[in-house]
């Protein structure tokens, strides 16, 4: 065999062992996003403590199962965005962030319901069809008399004898004080079948754009009713309710920076 010959089949073999290498790297490393996902697991593991989601503070194992630690000094603490990113899914990441915008604000601080506003609240037409709640992350607001929180959903779907489907999701909620007596009143939005009957017929006692309204209770102001709901114009994807000097709004979409920056402004608007 030739010299030249040699080093040709020297030179396809060092090419061939090359590229075998770098495949078996590849396949055992697998690719940037599992390697980055399992860095992430392993980081959680690794993590000698917890994050407290009303606080933002950061606790150890030994804290967390005894129920006892100092309080950060700072209430306007948020989580941060290196311990966001190790949430599992994106609605989770986004719920966060938009947590952390009440958290850092000073218009907000932080609450606790009483017996008695938990009371009402149970009341309410929105939160009372639902066949469990809770809330998590109240704020009172600051510059009107009023709260944010968020409610977390539950609704079963049963099928008798068959399965049972659970849903679950965590929303934005409001609660506004008035300054008037307004009745009792909740709305809702209108499927597309509702909306084309009312080219038929329209009954609803209140008229809000693109919602169905139900009495309840009627008010003697109903002009002071309809000023209230004009300033919500525009608003979309919302449950309303008004019980005599209360407002509720919620959102009917998991818990996001647009609903929350949408709800801020509506708050703004009312009050």
């Amino acid at each position: 065999m030739k010299l030249g010959e040699i080093i040709f089949y020297l030179a396809v073999s060092l090419i061939g062992i090359t590229f075998l290498y770098q495949l078996l790297k590849i396949m055992l490393k697998g690719t940037k996003a599992e390697r980055e996902y399992e860095k992430r697991i392993n980081e959680s593991l690794a993590d000698e403590y917890i994050i407290d989601p009303e606080t933002g503070a950061k606790l150890t194992l030994e804290e967390a199962e005894s129920g006892h630690w100092i309080s950060h000094d700072n209430e306007y603490i948020t989580i941060p965005e290196k311990e966001i990113e190790k949430l599992h899914t994106e609605e989770q990441k986004e719920a966060e962030r938009a947590i952390n915008l009440l958290r850092e604000s000073r218009e907000y601080k932080r609450y606790r319901f009483s017996e008695s506003e938990l009371e009402i609240l149970e009341n309410t037409k929105i939160l009372s069809k639902y066949d469990d709640w809770s809330y998590s992350d109240c704020f009172k607001i600051k510059y009107c008399d009023g709260y944010i929180f968020m409610p977390a959903v539950v609704l079963i779907d049963k099928v008798p004898g068959y399965f049972e489907t659970t849903y679950h999701e965590s929303q934005i909620m409001i609660w506004v004080k008035l300054e008037s007596n307004l009745g009792h009143y909740y709305l809702r939005e209108k499927t597309a079948t509702q909306k084309f009957l009312d080219i038929f017929k329209n009954d609803d006692d209140l008229k809000m754009r693109g919602y169905e309204s139900f009495t309840i209770k009627k008010s003697e102001n109903h002009f002071k009713v309809n000023q209230t709901l004009k300033k919500l114009k525009g608003a979309k994807g919302l449950e309303i309710e008004i019980i005599e000097n209360n407002l509720f709004l919620k959102t009917m979409k998991f818990i996001n920076v647009e609903e929350l920056l949408l709800m801020k402004r509506l708050v703004k608007n009312v009050s």
